[in-house]
């Protein structure tokens, strides 16, 4: 006897996918998740989240000063806080925490990647054509997508925007319509996951601006924002099988000699501290935990002998998605550099002769300080390259270190984009920045330690399906919606086979 049939380990993208097809199913599932919950007490105010300029215990998971994005060594509380930033092998990584994962701390950019660069990717027994045609579909019938209107990009809080939409335009980045996926060198206005009406409110002064104030590092006070306890999650919970726990974390996963998992957690209080101790078993156990925690409690379990034939595969192919960050400073346009959403609008240069490369603004409240003639543009710059690094157990500390050097690959692909830019429309490039992520994906690579449908080869019944399953990239364009789509694709394979079958 199991104490419940199915757990999921995490609520972000991949753990709330996995939870609503649970629960649509009829399988009695149980979500765990490590934060609290964060819904909208009033979104006329500041009153759920913290924001950049006054970072409190909210604003960091367990930690005592902020160290990034923003604001660093301002002193903080210790708190279950929206996001986790962690320092491992000299490479800073950020994670949310909290019900709904890192659609917490996301900027609801989800772009869907082009047939050739996913097929360059991902292997070839994942169909793009199938996920195209199924799967990206399915997660845009449950997390609502639209471009940013007219109206709201006309504004002052989107002329940075603009400016960069004029600067690529220079540059031979010529505009085209989102709907046809366009691959080579263009730009395109893609669907965000945000509710414009709700940007509209905030520009109207109803609302808390928050959308149109570049907050959602640390989440987003008026509600703007899609996140996933307000669609995925809230719709699971709604079937009565699936019941999320939050500050509950998970510590250690092994195998009975029933065959079903046990795992250990511990409970918190917001201020950070453990109440409680306990263990549960579960038949069928899906681990999304997010790609650091997914890897740390497979990695130990399998180092402590609790999952002993997962093979040695294990916390290999990691990568960052490309990751880097870019400022062009001294332009010759004032651009508003601390206000307005990131994303919106998209600058693809698929066909930059270092690697295919993705960009986007970054807007920051900071900047207002950073850029006081508000002349500069902040950018994300996503490359697909091969750089990978790797996990591995610290039997000395017990715990996970990570290889993972600088990608020159990616580095230079940024800096060739911008400078592209630069050189059409004037402004300076400043060194590339790519010692921080929010992207890290693989680890328990899909046809390596799993299966192409989330199965861990060795061990019945477990399953990864979040970012750790990815092979170290979803090609040069944000995680979440691939990580989500492949997720779908899992569920319904292992459903329809693993457990209908196994419950028959």
């Amino acid at each position: 006897m199991t104490d419940v049939l199915a757990i999921v380990i995490g609520s972000g993208y991949g753990g709330a996918v996995a939870a609503l097809r649970l629960g649509q199913a009829k399988v009695e599932t149980l979500v765990m998740e490590r934060g609290r919950r964060w819904d909208i007490i009033d979104p006329a105010s500041n009153a759920t989240f913290p924001i950049f300029e006054k970072p409190d215990g909210r604003a960091e998971w367990l930690n005592t000063t902020t160290k990034a994005p923003a604001y660093e060594g301002t002193p903080i509380e210790k708190y279950t806080g929206v996001l986790e930033n962690r320092n491992i092998g000299g490479y800073n990584f950020m994670a949310g925490a909290g019900v709904g994962g890192g659609s917490l701390v996301y900027g609801g950019i989800l772009i869907q990647p082009t047939a050739r660069l996913f097929k360059q990717v991902f292997p070839a027994s994942i169909s793009y054509e199938e996920m195209s045609a199924i799967y990206y579909p399915r997660v845009r019938s449950i997390i609502k997508v639209a471009p940013i209107p007219d109206d709201i990009l006309n504004s002052e809080y989107y002329l940075g925007l603009r400016v960069l939409r004029e600067h690529a335009g220079k540059s031979g980045f010529p505009e085209q319509p989102a709907e046809i996926n366009p691959d080579g060198d263009c730009t395109v206005r893609f669907p965000m996951a945000v509710d414009w009406d709700i940007v509209r409110e905030e520009i109207a002064g109803t609302k808390v601006p928050s959308v149109i104030a570049a907050e959602f590092w640390y989440g987003n006070n008026s509600g703007g924002k899609a996140s996933l306890e307000r669609d995925y999650l809230k719709l699971a919970e709604a079937t009565g099988n699936v019941q999320v726990r939050p500050l509950h974390e998970v510590t250690n996963i092994e195998t009975t000699p029933s065959g079903t998992y046990k795992l250990t957690y511990n409970v918190f209080i917001e201020t950070g501290y453990v109440v409680e101790s306990g263990s549960i078993t579960c038949k069928y156990l899906f681990v999304a935990a997010g790609t650091l925690a997914t890897n740390e409690l497979l990695i130990k379990a399998k180092a402590r002998g609790r999952l002993p034939y997962i093979n040695d595969e294990l916390g290999q192919g990691v990568g960052n998605n490309g990751d880097t960050f870019v400022y062009r400073t001294n332009l010759n346009e004032v651009t508003n550099p601390h206000l307005g959403g990131p994303g919106a609008i998209a600058v693809l240069n698929y066909d930059n002769p270092v690697a295919p490369t993705l960009m986007m603004r970054a807007p920051l409240p900071r900047f207002a300080q950073d850029f006081p003639n508000k002349n500069a543009i902040g950018t994300f710059v996503f490359a697909q390259t091969m750089h990978r690094g790797a996990f591995h157990y610290n039997a000395s500390s017990d715990s996970v270190d990570l290889d993972f050097a600088p990608d020159p690959v990616a580095q230079a692909a940024a800096e060739g984009m911008a400078k592209r830019l630069s050189a059409a429309s004037g402004g300076d490039v400043s060194p590339v920045s790519f010692n921080i992520t929010g992207h890290q994906l693989g680890g328990a690579c899909m046809g390596r330690v799993c299966d192409h449908y989330g199965r861990v080869k060795g061990h019945p019944r477990l399953y990864v399906v979040d970012g750790a399953l990815m092979p170290g990239s979803t090609t040069p364009a944000n995680p979440a919606f691939t990580i989500a789509a492949i997720a779908e694709r899992c569920l319904e394979e292992i459903i329809g086979t693993d457990i209908r079958q196994g419950l028959a």
